[in-house]
């Protein structure tokens, strides 16, 4: 699940506006002993051109009609930060006043460690207030994207606002344009009448038609950037103006000049003191201790990081930090966290990570659960002195261990905005630092491209997930006589379901809609007609209801994608069925949700229609978790797991393999390897319980299957999948209980075997409690070691009530044979401390602990 990276296109006649715009000047021509009159000597009468403009406007008067004034001294202009852009001459409009943030600091947060409370948002002078102008009357100009930075008359260039604006500037006799989209260069060429007393300003280049007497001045105009163009007395022009996507030149050139005038002078000064040292908590120490800004050498911002692994390369881009691209005023309050968090409040950007981008979205329905992956191992006056030199953290679970990652605040920019997921509002960073961390957990920008929601959000939440698409390929065959009911319980539960569509997802536009483009595809552009609903995208599922005994079943998804006129079909807050149906209007929350565009009530026959697949996020509040690495060698765990309760307590039990993603980021094309469908190595886990009457004598009473909420209680189902998990009902007459890792074998997974060794290729700490060193006396010691991680998840009131104590087995047990009846008297503790992780649900990371026991 993906979108294919977006990109502009060049701006034509067939688009919303022209790709040229001819201003043609009907002035009588001026000889030259007229040179000097003003063009009110022109005997004929004004016309206009072709945007409706006067043409006398459009001359830059030689004689000066104003008087003299002395201008008050204008303010300087902001310091220059870096070099991906042209530094602005003049100061940005100020903010008239400042307004705290709609953003409450989060009630578990009693130090405010993103510093919510202190935040503000800056009031401007609004530009469609009369008052602001003085004349009573709205300014024509209203631009989208900033300002220009020159002063004087403005006009729209084109019939689309927010693309190129020209300015004229009658006292000192100057043109210049401005640039006000994000994704195109204007290319600006006018010709001049030959009587025209011009002089090119800047970058704008002159030439001289020898036979006509023309002047032909051009320039190019970048995004945000302002361009002088001409100075003197204008008789007569001609322009002609082409929006084009940007070229590979400027990506080159201001990612070249960033990276030599900026991004390289803090490293090199990092570099100075740490030598070749790239670890990033080392490197994070030596920059605190010298106040220098913080740069991760071991993910540093430069186009590796963006490509590795790609199968061709990337566009250049520089990297900028915020306070290179945010206004001065706006530096001081940058923050993680400025703005409620809620689904499709994030900008994708160009990556094409939609299958990330989606599951964010499934996330940010529990914001407190997001914002808690932000917080600081240390508490927040560590955080704010690492942020204060551009540092920051985000934690996550990898192959079932929880994983803090440390990243700095550079982000891939173009025209002043991050190029990737990033929020609406420049000075609030969640999204693009998230999505960083996720990247340098991977490898690069290239290695999340695509994939499976499903694993991102076990990536972020630590709950274990559950495909359900042969489920809905079942449901359309019996009209989901099945699926219903189990989409009832998961929504009681408190579960998160996800639902998928068929295709691929379309490029956005870069117009200021954001509309999907669907020109290569159009069977999906008709199939999706009508629904608001992109192909290739997740939605979040909100509730799901059954009404007048089964006849009317209605499922709610979360559409934070919404386009056109959104959900048009039966049941759509514009349809009849709301007014025929009151109880069920009173039920679904209709006067509460019929003005979010956003919350879609669809008929299930409909929702089996429209969607194909999707999954199940496990997701329990207040959960105590504990997770533990161990490696297999020749089929046999490095531990197991005795599970003593004192009370009835329900648990769940996870395995996670080591995902592909991200292990083989140096090799050409590795981030088109589909990490969806590897094969992992056949994992189970077994749940045995000692037998009534007899001696160091268990027998298998569960084990996993395919479904977490069904272990099977006869069956013995190895599954090639990234994690499996049971959850399971234990009663203390049964304890204690044998937790059993297992592994089948294979060619791959015993002795040397055939199987990648990944001692190389995954994050050291996956080796900790390595078999060689837990069992040195093996036979099968030297033998190449399987890591897999071992995960506890129960409620945070029924932790008391429970021990696991880590034990260690013969592998010689039948046990390991799939017999369902074996010994034990080969089981005892280890002899030493094996290392864990423990994780608290109101903390965003784990406490990293050695011993015997996990609770």
């Amino acid at each position: 699940m993906s979108y294919p990276p977006t990109e502009a296109d060049v701006i034509s006649n067939d688009s919303l506006f022209s790709d040229s715009a001819e201003f043609d000047a009907a002035e009588k021509p001026f000889a030259a002993e007229d040179s000097q009159g003003i063009v009110d000597a022109c005997d004929e009468p004004l016309s206009q051109n072709d945007r409706g403009v006067s043409t006398n406007d459009d001359m830059v008067q030689a004689g000066s009609r104003y008087p003299k004034e002395e201008p008050a001294a204008p303010p300087p202009p902001p310091p220059v930060t870096n070099a991906f852009m042209k530094p602005r001459k003049t100061a940005t409009q100020p903010p008239q006043k400042w307004i705290p943030v709609d953003l409450q600091v989060p009630e578990d947060d009693a130090a405010d460690e993103f510093d919510i409370g202190t935040a503000r948002t800056p009031v401007y002078e609004s530009p469609a207030d009369p008052s602001a102008t003085g004349s009573g009357v709205p300014p024509k100009v209203q631009f989208v994207n900033g300002e220009p930075d020159s002063a004087g008359e403005v006009t729209n260039c084109f019939e689309e606002p927010g693309l190129l604006y020209r300015i004229v500037d009658r006292p000192n006799k100057t043109w210049a344009f401005y640039n006000d989209s994000r994704s195109f260069e204007v290319h600006v060429v006018c010709t001049f009448g030959k009587h025209s007393k011009i002089t090119p300003l800047e970058n704008a280049t002159m030439t001289r038609d020898e036979s006509t007497g023309e002047h032909v001045v051009e320039v190019t105009v970048y995004p945000g950037e302002t361009e002088p163009f001409i100075k003197g007395f204008v008789n007569g022009f001609a322009s002609k103006l082409s929006a084009l996507p940007l070229s590979q030149e400027y990506f080159t050139s201001r990612s070249r000049a960033q990276n030599e005038q900026i991004v390289q002078a803090e490293m090199d000064a990092i570099r100075a003191i740490a030598g070749d040292e790239t670890d990033a908590e080392r490197i994070l120490h030596i920059c605190l201790e010298h106040n220098l800004p913080f740069v991760d050498l071991s993910f540093p911002p430069s186009q590796s990081s963006i490509e590795a692994g790609a199968s061709k390369p990337f566009k250049q881009l520089p990297w900028g930090r915020p306070r290179m691209y945010v206004k001065p005023e706006m530096h001081d309050q940058i923050r993680l966290f400025r703005h409620d968090i809620c689904p499709g409040k994030v900008e994708q950007g160009e990556l094409g990570d939609c299958w990330l981008m989606c599951a964010l979205a499934t996330q940010a329905e529990d914001p407190k659960t997001l914002m808690r992956m932000f917080r600081h191992p240390k508490g927040a006056g560590v955080a704010r002195v690492e942020r204060a030199i551009g540092a920051y953290r985000v934690s996550f679970n990898k192959n079932g261990l929880w994983r803090n990652i440390l990243v700095d605040d550079y982000l891939p920019v173009v025209a002043g905005v991050p190029t990737f997921a990033h929020s609406s509002d420049p000075c609030e960073l969640w999204p693009g630092i998230l999505e960083k961390a996720f990247a340098k957990m991977h490898g690069s920008y290239a290695m999340i491209q695509s994939g499976d929601p499903m694993h991102a959000l076990t990536d972020m939440t630590g709950f274990s997930t559950m495909r359900i698409d042969e489920m809905f390929a079942s449901a359309t065959l019996n009209s989901g006589r099945d699926l219903l009911p189990k989409m009832m319980q998961w929504q009681k539960k408190g579960y998160q379901a996800v639902l998928t569509t068929a295709g691929k997802a379309p490029a956005i536009t870069t117009d200021a809609q954001g509309s999907p483009d669907f020109s290569d595809q159009p069977e999906m552009e008709e199939a999706f007609s009508g629904t608001g609903l992109l192909p290739g995208h997740a939605y979040t599922m909100l509730d799901v209801k059954e009404f007048n005994k089964g006849q009317i079943r209605l499922i709610c998804v979360r559409n934070p994608w919404v386009y056109g006129s959104g959900w048009t079909r039966p049941w759509g807050w514009g349809a009849p069925e709301w007014q025929q149906h009151r109880d069920i209007a009173a039920a679904c929350g209709f006067s509460k949700h019929r003005s979010d565009r956003s919350v879609v009530w669809m008929a299930f026959e409909d929702a089996l229609k429209y969607f194909i697949g999707g999954g199940v996020l496990f997701r329990v509040p207040a959960v105590h978790d504990a997770r533990v690495p161990i490696t297999f060698t020749d089929c046999h765990p490095g531990a197991v797991f005795q599970i003593s309760v004192r009370a009835p307590v329900g648990m769940v039990f996870l395995l996670s393999n080591m995902d592909h993603r991200g292990m083989h980021v140096d090799e050409v094309g590795a981030a088109d390897s589909d990490a969806n469908n590897m094969d992992y190595p056949p994992v189970m886990l077994s749940l045995a319980a000692p037998v009534p009457g007899e001696t160091d004598v268990y027998h298998v009473v569960l084990n996993s299957s395919t479904d977490m909420t069904q272990p099977s209680d006869s069956a013995w189902l190895f599954l090639q999948a990234r994690e499996i998990a049971m959850r399971c009902h234990l009663e203390p007459s049964s304890s204690p209980y044998l937790l059993i890792p297992r592994l089948m074998e294979a060619d791959e997974t015993t002795g040397n075997g055939d199987g990648e060794d990944m001692r190389d290729v995954v994050h050291p700490i996956h080796y900790f409690n390595d078999y060689d060193h837990l069992f040195p006396n093996a036979a099968s010691a030297g033998a190449k070691e399987v890591a897999v991680t071992v995960g506890f998840q129960t409620g945070e009131d029924s932790a008391a009530d429970v021990t696991v104590a880590m034990l260690k087995m013969s592998g010689g047990n039948a046990v390991f044979e799939n017999f369902p009846k074996f010994p034990t008297d080969d089981v005892e503790p280890h002899a030493e401390a094996l290392y864990f992780q423990t994780k608290a649900s109101s903390c965003g990371y784990a406490q990293e602990k050695a011993g015997i026991t996990l609770y």
